[in-house]
């Protein structure tokens, strides 16, 4: 009896020594993250950026989201901009976002067009959108072309070929916006309602109006 008391206090001993063993060897990064689950936000800065200093490419964006979340949007951007230049596409897709929301439309193509030349086509809208809003028609079609199966593409698709006077086309891929798609298609749908108005096709206004 005496033997496996003596075992089970070896035992638990062992597991306490274990678990400080592992408190004590927890990174900088993971115990920020407990901080900052725990609401810590201001502790849990001050380790992640102990974190990045020890080579954590991960902590950047962390302290970018901390700092966004405590509503202190200029050094969140600074340390999104800082996790771009280490290849972080998702911070990449985040600032352009922001920026598009702010107008900054040439800094939306600073962040996004490397990201869509190397293949991503899940930027293709925004950046898109933002050729749009400069008159970049051109740009704007090559761009979104690369992802025209999507619903919402289409829209702003069929608007760069109207800009380009190319009406064919526009009509071609708003009306695909909603007739191919069982959602998502109401930007396309009062798109081809002004363009049938415009040219006079009452038959056609018609039988689209009301069918989305």
């Amino acid at each position: 009896m005496k033997k496996n008391r003596h075992f089970s206090i070896e035992r638990i001993s062992l597991a306490i020594i274990l678990a400080v063993l592992t408190a004590c060897s927890s990174s900088n990064e993971d115990k920020a993250d407990r901080l900052n689950r725990d609401g810590q936000t201001e502790e849990a800065i001050v380790l992640y950026k102990k974190a990045v200093e020890e080579g954590s490419i991960e902590a950047i964006s962390k302290i970018a989201l901390a700092y966004s979340n405590t509503h202190q949007p200029e050094k969140a951007k600074e340390y999104y901009k800082m996790a771009v230049d280490k290849g972080d596409k998702k911070a990449a897709g985040i600032l352009a976002n922001l920026s598009l929301r702010d107008e900054a439309y040439d800094d939306v193509i600073t962040y996004l067009k490397p990201v869509v030349d190397a293949g991503d086509t899940t930027q293709v809208y925004t950046l898109g959108s933002a050729y749009i809003k400069l008159g970049k028609y051109d740009d704007a079609v090559q761009v979104l072309l690369k992802n025209k199966n999507s619903v919402y593409v289409k829209a702003i698709l069929g608007t760069a070929y109207y800009e380009l006077g190319d009406k064919e086309n526009a009509e071609k891929y708003w009306k695909s916006g909603v007739y191919d798609h069982k959602s998502g298609g109401i930007n396309s749908y009062n798109k081809l309602l002004e363009l049938y108005k415009e040219q006079g096709r009452t038959t056609d206004y018609e039988a689209l109006e009301g069918a989305y």
